[in-house]
């Protein structure tokens, strides 16, 4: 004969044991959630990391200068890797989502990578005294929104509708480029010192999907417990 569940809590509440019993009775933890929640740390690193270099600046530079940073890939004499996109397969955005933001700022893209969640909302800024396009294309390369900047303080919203990966262009400005890693999936960015962090990630064994966009690394599975960091070490690859 089953139980209701009405009929389980009266049957520990003479027992004092409420909480847990229950608990162990629907078959989750009492720890973190409903199954308990961990966190994943990481470190993007790659071998032989190539020296800083700039990119020449062709048009607008009174306002550009002569030279910018080239951002293709960002990395320290140690080997850490900025801008590298890292996703828990399958596993949902919390409740607090990133807010993408997308500024025209000193003739670059910035942030020049980031992870946004589908359906959200980007907003597009500028700091330049110059017309800026932010102009985006899917993973097809059909344009998503095609915004002029022409002067310094405008903010705009566009919508970013479906997964995928978005390349940020200036029509004006060949040199900018920027991308948007479009996801359903839960996600983070490497820092300057290649850092990244998932938090609140629920306990059990995940798959990590990893995007550069120029380097790459085969997928990592990564077993998370309740109230535990795991670290994980991620070496990208030229591809």
């Amino acid at each position: 004969m089953g139980y209701s569940r009405t009929m389980t809590r009266r049957m520990f509440a003479g027992l004092g044991v409420v909480p847990a019993a229950l608990a162990l009775a629907a078959g989750v933890g009492t720890s973190g959630g409903a199954q308990g929640t961990g966190t994943i740390r990481g470190v993007v690193t790659m071998a032989a990391p190539p020296p800083p270099a700039t990119l020449a600046v062709t048009a607008d530079q009174a306002v550009c200068g002569d030279r910018v940073p080239d951002e293709t890939i960002v990395a320290d004499a140690a080997g850490h890797v900025a801008n590298a996109v890292v996703r828990l397969t399958g596993v949902p955005w919390p409740a607090a989502r990133p807010a993408p933001h997308i500024d025209n700022a000193g003739c670059l893209f910035v942030p020049r990578v980031q992870i946004a969640p589908t359906r959200s909302q980007v907003l597009v800024t500028s700091q330049d005294d110059t017309l800026h396009s932010t102009h985006t294309y899917d993973d097809r390369n059909r344009t998503g929104f095609n915004i002029a900047m022409p002067f310094p303080g405008l903010e705009i919203n566009r919508p970013l509708r479906r997964p995928g990966v978005v390349r940020v262009e200036c029509d004006s400005h060949g040199w900018m480029r920027g991308w948007i890693v479009v996801s359903n999936d839960r996600g983070a960015v490497s820092g300057l010192d290649g850092a990244f962090a998932l938090e609140g990630v629920p306990a059990g064994t995940h798959e990590l999907t990893i995007w550069h966009e120029r380097l790459g690394a085969a997928p990592r599975t990564v077993t998370v417990r309740p109230g535990e960091t795991t670290e994980v070490a991620i070496v990208l690859e030229r591809s």
